[in-house]
């Protein structure tokens, strides 16, 4: 796992999978947050950068966008390894804990189920509170719990598989991983209410400015343009 910094709060760390695959540690006061987990091969690297680029802060919490495989993979030896709360949109958390089932959200969805997640280990984010110095929104399509993160201070968005990035453009989210395409675009609105400069993508990378992409975004897929 790489690191980078991206603003004074926010670090991601990313792999290839093939497609890269983003998590991010935020920094605060009181300690660090980790927004996803990721893959499982991205724990040894990640308890590494605690040690060493971190310093050994507390990690406080981990906050997840959504729940889908490569965003929870690290989640089962890191809490092994660390007493850390993992928190999560309360409609997602049956889908973590094996309750509902990712495989029956579309017809022709490539979703694969999780193994389950103990229910002790799981808290329902409050929508109305802020962790670490990130605002959550829903923003359901993708899955049905997904959410967003936004980091005032630092005006950056961590959009999960709200979107993609290519190039430096703003891309809708992988088609044959997400529930309700036109529910997620719908979502993707986000952007222009909080003008984010940056807008970190779990898959393809950083984009600048997203909201000015957005609306040329809508209208291309409304014309069946990719």
């Amino acid at each position: 796992m790489k690191l980078k910094q991206l603003t004074r709060h926010v670090w991601a760390g990313y792999v290839y999978w093939p497609l890269p695959v983003m998590v991010w540690i935020v920094e605060d006061h009181d300690g660090l947050t980790l927004v996803d987990a990721g893959l499982s091969s991205m724990w040894r690297s990640m308890r590494e950068a605690l040690h060493t680029t971190f310093h050994d802060r507390p990690l406080n919490r981990i906050l997840l966008t959504h729940g889908h495989h490569d965003h929870v993979g690290m989640l089962y030896e890191l809490t092994e390894d660390l007493p850390v709360p993992v928190m999560a949109h309360e409609i997602e958390i049956p889908f973590l804990t094996g309750e509902r089932s990712y495989t029956k959200l579309r017809e022709g969805s490539k979703n694969s189920d999780i193994q389950p997640l103990a229910k002790n280990k799981l808290e329902p984010l409050d929508m109305g509170n802020s962790y670490g110095g990130l605002i959550p929104y829903h923003t359901p399509g993708h899955s049905l719990g997904h959410v967003a993160y936004y980091h005032p201070e630092d005006h950056i968005l961590l959009a999960g598989d709200l979107f993609t990035a290519f190039f430096g453009k703003l891309r809708r989210p992988i088609n044959k991983f997400t529930a309700n395409m036109e529910e997620s675009l719908n979502s993707g609105a986000i952007v222009e209410k909080l003008q984010p400069k940056l807008t970190a993508c779990a898959h393809c990378g950083v984009i600048k400015e997203a909201s000015t992409q957005y609306r040329k975004l809508v209208k291309n897929e409304a014309l069946g343009l990719r």
